[in-house]
């Protein structure tokens, strides 16, 4: 009883034998709980994916070309883009220091093979590993993952994860090849605002048909 641990506890005559029989059936019982304990740590551990396997990254460029990252728009129809201003298409640019999608000008929204007077900032170098990298042309940095979730920024370019784009769930409209771009750092994908300019920002990646992830390459020289 609570109070009485000093007090020496009455013992049975002949109780030595069953105590001891309790006791090691307690054991034993401790002992089978803790092997099926470590086997099914074992094939816990055995089942889980590794964590720290090392991705590998290539430096090595299959194709460079100049370019200009467009987003066809959240009101995309699906009509033909040339001469539209319906769609609110914007590209992306370097603006305040920050990547920034902006309106296309009409003398811009002309086919790329029909004379349109964009310019591809960007530089889009394709990588033996499926990974894409985007250098912004005028200063020779790199579209990157920021620091905080949800941010781009255009950094000194260092080939790593925060700098690769992976595309995903590519798609075409009227001939114009597009694709969401997942960045391979965070996965989240590049993605434009509404119908009015404004950051580009990382978001998770939407089921094919996102219209603000759908990313083109205009003007390519």
């Amino acid at each position: 009883m609570p109070g009485r641990r000093a007090a020496r506890p009455y013992r049975a005559k002949g109780s030595r034998v069953p105590r001891l029989a309790g006791a090691g059936v307690v054991f034993l019982l401790a002992v089978a709980g803790l092997a099926a304990y470590l086997a099914s740590a074992h094939h816990n551990q055995a089942g889980a994916p590794k964590q720290h396997r090392h991705t590998v990254l290539s430096s090595r460029v299959l194709k460079v070309q100049n370019v200009g990252i467009v987003d066809f728009g959240p009101a995309d129809d699906g009509d033909s883009f040339v001469g539209n201003q319906d769609d609110h298409p914007l590209m992306l640019v370097r603006q305040a220091g920050s990547p920034t999608f902006v309106v296309i000008p009409a003398s811009a929204l002309a086919a790329p093979t029909s004379g349109g007077a964009g310019v591809p900032v960007w530089t889009d170098n394709q990588m033996a590993d499926g990974s894409n990298i985007f250098i912004y042309t005028s200063s020779g940095q790199c579209l990157a993952a920021g620091r905080t979730p949800g941010a781009l920024r255009v950094a000194r370019c260092d080939l790593s994860l925060a700098q690769r784009w992976r595309p995903t769930n590519p798609g075409d409209a009227l001939g114009q090849a597009f694709a969401e771009y997942a960045n391979a750092k965070t996965g989240g994908c590049l993605t434009a605002p509404g119908k009015k300019p404004g950051p580009a920002r990382l978001t998770r990646c939407g089921p094919p048909g996102t219209k603000n992830q759908e990313i083109a390459f205009w003007w390519i020289a």
